[in-house]
């Protein structure tokens, strides 16, 4: 803070001794910007996703263009502590404004390290500059920010970061000719702002909405009652204690607020019955992790705990509800287990008095390794207790919780960066490069733009060829006259054309929260596989994806490879099956679009009549 107070009283020195028409316009522009732009004061406590770029932000760059880095730097620091100092408290106000100014002081001098000169800017010559003026910007705000100030691991929202160095460096291009052009930027600026903002809104009112619907379900039952709020605390609680980054926290407490949508398809009745539940019974409280699952999974800002929701009835020994490995849980889906078992022994429930605080520590303790992750489970017991979690881990397992903090990010699937599955871009990448050419007086770059566009339309061609003749090849095998024989002579097009090594055709349960293998064409998946293949499938029945992908990676299998499914459906449009393969990479573009063109065809010839999937069935998939 220091730090940017004295940056700000430099700047302001500078700029006494310049002319203010510049000055003036600009700061107006970066005040006005932060106070039309929704606080940032405190922290929204909610997944909701990267953030709208700030309008100010590109002020500030602008700033730093027309007027050099430490005039920039008053513009932009000042600005900032004017518009929080009305809304807040003064410390909390000098600290963001500082990390404004210097990060802006530290962009201006990048930006004259990578051949960019004050009061000029002229693309592409001052392309480099202007790239080192955003990356040093971005950094240096993130790192005060959020490293210092919020203690969270820095997370560059990098699309952001390039709209806002785009408005900048129109802002300054409008101000070099005449700095009164700004005005007539700003406004549509603060609209576009405004219109992400709304976005930001809409996204928070449909969590919103997901909550309120969590607390229907848990006030179906008197027992229940307010059971998610609790298991959100612990969550959180533990989290917390564990030195987790904000955003995993948010994630995992709201997964945990989450976790019990699918207990609406539960009758209430089943929910408080003090006896054993009947087969029926049980069948609807097992499905009901996987009825949240399918339902977080259809919005983007709970999708990515999907898994976990639908897993948090596992157990570390593998005999929960569906049987999973502990290897194959995610870290996540250990917090809610032990979060919800403790709060269920903890709550009075119509077959038992709750249990009391130690006597339900107690039976976590007994349990560890069997029913609950180790290193969780100590854990919680601990920050429970008082304790720092850490103390009661040994090295390895602080190290492994540790890594939870680390973001996952799922391995890409094989073969989707191929270039030459994207003829489109070629084209279009080719035809840029010629009009580049032709705009730079360059012939050389002209002819070879020209060049790559004629190759991507030509391999464009070639892909609606190769996918029609293919298309042909599947009308011909949906000919045969029996659904098996349909199903042999689709496999053995499949391995030829897109060499995949195992085909499987999957018959759906009416209620969608199941299948099994009927048939299969090649050495397919283990038992445990399997099941990982139906909870999948579970998850993105309802997504109205013509194919479903995925890595084995992604499924939480070694065995390398990509799954691909192609759903089947009636003419009514239910889901009755699946026809899943495995390739070792993505499906050739002429492929999909073929599958794709005859996806109707394949779902009428192999949707039978729906499977009648009992406690069989569920065994084997459980």
């Amino acid at each position: 803070m220091a730090a940017g107070l004295g940056v700000i009283a430099a700047g302001a020195l500078v700029a006494s001794h310049h002319p203010l028409t510049a000055l003036a316009l600009l700061g107006a522009a970066a005040l006005a910007a932060e106070l039309l732009e929704e606080p940032d004061a405190s922290r929204v406590r909610e997944p909701l996703g990267p953030g709208a770029f700030r309008v100010a932000s590109g002020v500030d760059l602008a700033a730093v263009i027309v007027l050099g880095p430490w005039r920039g730097a008053f513009v932009a620091g000042a600005a900032a502590l004017v518009a929080r100092l009305m809304r807040g408290a003064f410390r909390p106000a000098l600290f963001q404004a500082a990390a404004f100014a210097l990060a802006a002081l530290a962009a201006g001098y990048a930006f004259g390290l990578g051949g960019g000169h004050v009061h000029h800017l002229k693309l592409p010559e001052d392309l480099v500059a202007l790239t080192a003026l955003a990356v040093v910007y971005l950094v240096v705000s993130r790192t005060v920010l959020e490293l210092v100030g919020a203690g969270e691991s820095i997370d560059p929202d990098f699309a952001a970061a390039a709209a806002e160095t785009g408005l900048g460096a129109v802002l300054a291009i409008f101000a070099l000719h005449e700095p009164w052009n700004v005005l007539a930027v700003v406004p549509i600026a603060l609209a576009v702002n405004r219109a992400q903002a709304r976005v930001r809104r809409s996204r928070q009112e449909t969590l919103h909405a997901l909550e309120t619907f969590a607390n229907i379900v848990d006030e179906r039952d008197p027992s229940t009652y307010r059971h998610s709020v609790r298991v959100a605390g612990y969550v959180d609680e533990l989290s917390r204690a564990l030195g987790l980054p904000y955003s995993d926290i948010d994630r995992l407490r709201w997964a945990a607020r989450l976790h019990d949508l699918g207990k609406v398809a539960v009758d209430a009745a089943v929910l408080r019955k003090p006896g054993k539940l009947t087969p029926a019974e049980w069948g609807t409280m097992w499905r009901a992790p996987r009825l949240s699952a399918r339902l977080l999974r259809r919005f983007e800002l709970s999708s990515a705990e999907s898994r976990a929701v639908e897993l948090h009835h596992e157990r570390f020994d593998g005999r929960g509800y569906y049987g999973i490995p502990s290897e194959e849980l995610p870290l996540a889906s250990h917090f809610l287990m032990v979060a919800d078992s403790y709060d269920a022994m903890r709550s009075d429930r119509a077959y038992r008095p709750g249990l009391s605080k130690e006597e339900a520590l107690a039976e976590i303790i007994r349990s560890v390794g069997t029913q609950f992750h180790p290193a969780v489970a100590k854990a919680f017991v601990a920050v429970q207790e008082g304790l720092d979690p850490y103390s009661a881990l040994t090295p390895e397992e602080q190290e492994e919780l540790r890594g939870a903090a680390a973001r996952h990010r799922l391995p890409h699937v094989p073969g989707a960066r191929d270039l030459k599955e994207k003829p489109e871009l070629a084209a279009l990448g080719g035809l840029i490069g010629a009009l580049a050419g032709v705009g730079l007086d360059l012939p050389w770059l002209m002819v070879a733009g020209c060049g790559v566009a004629g190759g991507g339309v030509l391999l464009r061609a070639l892909v609606r060829f190769r996918a029609a003749r293919l298309r042909s090849k599947l009308s011909a095998a949906l000919g045969a006259r029996s659904r098996e024989q349909i199903f042999e002579r689709l496999a053995e097009v499949l391995a030829h054309s897109a060499h995949s090594d195992w085909t499987a055709l999957v018959a759906w349960e009416e209620d969608g929260l199941g299948g099994s293998l009927e048939h299969a064409y090649g050495e397919g998946p283990s038992g445990q596989s399997e099941r990982g293949l139906m909870s999948w499938l579970v998850r993105e029945a309802e997504s109205r994806e013509a194919l479903l992908v995925a890595s084995a990676h992604e499924l939480g299998w070694d065995t390398g490879g990509v799954y691909v499914a192609l759903p089947l459906r009636r003419e009514n449009s239910a889901l009755v099956g699946f026809v899943v393969l495995r390739t070792k990479r993505l499906l050739p573009r002429h492929v999909r679009s073929a599958l794709r063109g005859s996806l109707d065809a394949i779902g009428l010839a192999l949707a039978d009549s729906p499977a009648q999937i009992g406690a069989e069935t569920r065994a084997l998939t459980g």
